[in-house]
């Protein structure tokens, strides 16, 4: 109500909306249009300038991503063979070491086996020539002994011919024993 009061004291002839002298209205309509033509002559250009422009960087950001994407999958997809290609080449590596492992296994067991055989070779050798040499020192030694106590035993007793036949016959019964 108190509105209503101001407005009838200023004296508002022609309504709410429209001012009390046309010419007013008029003058303020025109520099509201001027205004609008000047933004529409100048600033419009450049609004739609800034627009353009970032349209078309965010098309050139997208066009990026999409090469960035199909580059990135490129690359996913050569390095998962790469990986199934690393992991056949792990396989065939441990296929071979293990081969080569049960060939090294083989050859050291056949070397082995080998310096075995002729260590016994050398051993059993050995053996049969320390049994001779022990056996014909034995018989020289005996062989001297029995000729001292024959000698002994004959120079007592007996001649020289009974003394050759009983050497004879001891070293005969030493040689068969």
């Amino acid at each position: 109500m108190l509105s209503s009061l101001l407005l009838a004291a200023e004296g508002v002839p022609n309504g709410r909306f429209i001012p009390a002298d046309p010419k007013e209205f008029f003058w303020s309509a025109g520099a509201f249009l001027i205004v609008v033509a000047l933004m529409a002559w100048k600033v419009l250009p450049l609004v739609k300038k800034g627009l353009a422009d970032r349209s078309d960087r965010i098309r050139a950001e997208i066009v990026e991503a999409e090469r960035a994407k199909v580059e990135a999958e490129s690359e996913l997809s050569s390095l998962r063979s790469k990986l199934g290609d690393a992991d056949a080449e792990a396989a065939r590596i441990r296929d071979e070491a293990s081969k080569t492992a049960a060939t090294l296994k083989a050859d050291l067991i056949a070397r082995a086996d080998a310096d075995a055989a002729e260590a016994k070779g050398k051993a059993s050798v050995e053996a049969s020539a320390s049994t001779g040499a022990a056996a014909a020192d034995i018989q020289a030694a005996v062989a001297s002994q029995a000729a001292a106590a024959a000698e002994s035993v004959v120079s007592a007793n007996l001649d020289e011919a009974a003394h050759t036949d009983l050497i004879d016959r001891y070293i005969e019964q030493v040689a068969q024993s």
